[in-house]
């Protein structure tokens, strides 16, 4: 049986079975998966619009080509080509065919569209919930990498915590490893579509792992006891806040 996290001078302790720590692993890897394939997603859709953005000048360089053909064939007596390009210095000629293949769009300000996966977008939520569509849309494409990136990084920190059936966090290490349970609470309690109180008591109340005869019995259990263990570990961490009133240079 789980025994809570408990403060300790080389860092904060649990003690947990070993289909616990697998349970608790399998989790956090879920949480990995879902934001690399957000990742990978956004990727891929920044490769269609890097390409999309080409087919324009593809289109124009083809289209230049029958004008060049014909400004080959008006070629004066002098051999001098005759056309738009008549009277460029090789220089010009050199910067142009340069830039010819250059997107220029009329709105540069990057745009990113909302993750369609409830359970990611749980993970990545909207910063700016009262904001047009617009301003969510650029103020995504500029945070979500970053965001993304972090909570990736506490998911890798948590399952090397998880090795053992002894789970002991640093100190410094320990807000880390709350806000990686803290994703996995997000993805379960979305698929278990918690969004009100009485969503909540409804899966308070699974407690009994000899029935968990289904997926959201099961996953209501996980919720439960990844719930239990973080709150364990955030009321240890808060008994070495500084009590109210107490001096910073005391505490």
């Amino acid at each position: 049986m789980a025994q809570r996290f408990r403060w300790t001078r080389r860092g904060y302790v649990a003690q947990l079975e070993k289909p616990e720590v697998r349970l608790l692993r399998g989790l956090v890897k879920d949480v990995v998966t879902l934001l690399e394939n957000r990742q990978d997603e956004v990727r891929a859709h920044d490769d269609a619009d890097v390409v999309s953005a080409e087919h324009p000048a593809a289109g124009a360089a083809a289209a230049s080509d029958a004008p060049a053909a014909e400004q080959a064939a008006a070629a004066d007596s002098t051999g001098k080509e005759a056309g738009p390009a008549a009277g460029l210095s090789e220089e010009d000629t050199a910067f142009w065919d340069l830039v010819a293949g250059l997107h220029l769009s009329a709105d540069p300000r990057p745009r990113r569209a909302a993750p369609t996966d409830a359970a990611v977008a749980r993970l990545l939520p909207e910063a700016l919930a009262d904001a047009d569509p617009d301003e969510q849309a650029e103020h995504r494409a500029l945070t979500e990498d970053a965001l993304t990136a972090a909570k990736l990084d506490d998911a890798r920190r948590a399952l090397a915590a998880l090795q053992s059936t002894q789970v002991t966090l640093p100190h410094a290490d320990a807000p880390a490893f709350a806000r990686a349970l803290n994703d996995v609470r997000l993805v379960l309690a979305t698929r278990l579509g918690v969004a009100t109180e009485e969503d909540a008591r409804r899966v308070h109340a699974v407690d009994d792992w000899r029935r968990a005869e289904d997926v959201e019995s099961t996953m209501a259990l996980l919720y439960n006891f990844t719930s239990w263990l973080l709150e364990t570990l955030m009321d240890e961490m808060l008994t070495e806040l500084p009590a109210e009133g107490t001096d910073g240079e005391d505490a």
